[in-house]
């Protein structure tokens, strides 16, 4: 080949990936040339390696380097193979074409990025469904949980004033009528008052009649007052001005929500900060605790992981801030208004 050909110009003088060049003699493989690439990756020199065979220059390396090049040359047609190479510390896809009459040209692309980002994607993949089992579960548990509270509370409320009206009814005693109809009064006041709280609990009224910021106030009440946990509501922007569509709402609610839950569990803090911070086209969520932080090894858990797939979903993101025994911060973000077709497509505004 001269080096001046067109061939020997492209391939040797502007690749930047290493190709090498080999002829099968007496059936070993023969280095004819490498190019600077090769070089510079293989950390070898040209002038030691040319004339000698491939088992020479690499006597530890895996059969399917030197098994491609004599299947091209065998086969008279492009032919490749992808796998670890432990001599170049890196994953490799080698493509072998014949050049005429008897020679055979191997270009080396580094693949190990690839190789990274598809087992990171297949891990991903992993996540995903396990999230979504864990999703059907947690929805298989509210429905339980919906069940249990009807059942516990309002059946049993239920069948107590059917019974009341009953001996209403057989009774002659304006006395007891007067006593029983208060009982039931008191009684329709309660299931009133449980079936408030049910509703809220699934489907708080306060998100979508007064927005967020008055929803997470009742939430952080609701959640932290019963544990003797200190919080406030610290707000930037306004809702006015930037207005979150009702399913950017809804999700940093629910999120807010499960943090709420993780700082009363799990971290030991005396002190939470609510804070919200609304922008133009974005709004921002965090929530801040005094407690024992979280450790390193914990900061992917599946918590976590659920809150920030939700978030993704919607074009937002999770961050969390935390050192051990230092207390944690998580940063939820998301955008004030879905793009079309994105997620949801609610038309309403919760603010």
């Amino acid at each position: 080949m001269k080096k001046s050909g067109f061939y020997y110009r492209i391939l040797y003088e502007r690749v930047f990936d290493p190709i090498a060049l080999y002829k099968v003699s007496d059936g070993k493989v023969i280095f004819i040339d490498v190019n600077p690439a090769y070089e510079r990756v293989m950390k070898v020199s040209r002038n030691d390696i040319v004339g000698k065979t491939f088992n020479e220059v690499w006597p530890k390396a895996e059969p399917r380097w030197s098994r491609v090049i004599r299947e091209c040359l065998k086969q008279k047609r492009t032919m490749h193979c992808i796998g670890e190479s432990r001599d170049a510390g890196s994953y490799l896809e080698a493509i072998a074409f014949p050049i005429p009459p008897d020679m055979a040209a191997v270009i080396f692309l580094d693949r190990t990025k690839l190789k990274h980002s598809n087992n990171n994607l297949k891990d991903r993949q992993k996540q995903l469904r396990a999230l979504a089992a864990q999703l059907t579960l947690s929805e298989e548990d509210m429905r339980r949980s919906v069940a249990s509270d009807l059942h516990d509370c309002v059946g049993y409320d239920l069948i107590s004033q059917l019974g009341i009206l009953r001996e209403i009814q057989a009774s002659d005693d304006k006395e007891e009528i007067n006593r029983l109809v208060q009982i039931l009064i008191d009684n329709t006041e309660k299931i009133i008052s449980e079936n408030r709280n049910l509703i809220s609990e699934l489907s708080p009224p306060v998100l979508k009649e007064a927005g967020l910021n008055p929803a997470l106030e009742e939430l952080a009440k609701n959640i932290l007052n019963p544990n003797g946990i200190n919080w406030r509501i610290i707000a930037k922007g306004s809702s006015d001005e930037f207005k979150a569509d009702d399913a950017v709402c809804v999700i940093l609610y629910r999120m807010a929500r499960e943090l709420l839950i993780n700082a009363v569990k799990h971290s030991g803090a005396a002190n939470v900060n609510i804070i919200i911070n609304r922008k133009p086209e974005v709004i921002t969520v965090a929530v801040e605790d005094d407690g024992k932080g979280l450790l390193k090894s914990n900061n992917k858990g599946f918590g976590l992981f659920s809150i920030r797939e939700r978030l993704l979903a919607l074009g937002g993101n999770l961050k969390i801030i935390s050192e051990q025994g230092n207390g944690l911060m998580a940063v939820m973000t998301c955008p004030l208004k879905l793009k079309n077709g994105e997620l949801f497509h609610d038309k309403d505004t919760a603010g």
